[in-house]
C-alpha cells in the first residue's frame, strides 16, 4: 500500500521561513551607529566633518549633521551613494554591513533624533 504525502509538508519550509522574518523590523536590519562611528573617522573624516565635535574638513564635503538633516537625502540615496561613489570621493568598496552602520551613524547625527 502506497502512502501520500501529506499535502500539508511542502508548506511548513515556507511556514518556518515567514515566521523567521515576523519579527525581523526595519531596526533590527539596521546598522550599528556606533560602527558606523568609527568607520567614518578611520575613512571619512579627511574630508567630511563627521562629527559634532570636528571644526576641520575639506570645503567641498558636507558634514555628515548636514547630510542626516536633508529630508531628501534618502536611506536609499545614501546606500547608493555609498555603493557607488562618484569622483571625488574615492569608492571604498564597503560591504553592506559597513554601509547600513555609515547610514545609522549619519541618521544618529539629526537634528530631528
Amino acid at each position: 500500500m502506497t502512502r501520500k504525502a501529506s499535502p500539508v509538508l511542502p508548506v511548513i519550509p515556507a511556514l518556518l521561513v515567514s515566521i523567521l522574518f515576523a519579527g525581523t523590523s526595519s531596526t533590527a536590519l539596521a546598522g550599528d551607529a556606533e560602527e558606523g562611528e568609527r568607520l567614518a573617522r578611520q575613512w571619512c573624516s579627511e574630508c567630511h566633518l563627521v562629527g559634532p565635535d570636528e571644526n576641520s574638513a575639506s570645503d567641498t564635503a558636507p558634514p555628515f549633521n548636514a547630510i542626516a538633516d536633508d529630508t531628501a537625502k534618502t536611506d536609499a540615496d545614501l546606500r547608493g551613494w555609498l555603493h557607488d561613489p562618484h569622483p571625488p570621493m574615492p569608492n571604498l568598496n564597503l560591504s553592506r554591513t559597513e554601509v547600513e552602520a555609515l547610514i545609522s551613524y549619519i541618521r544618529s547625527l539629526s537634528g530631528d533624533s
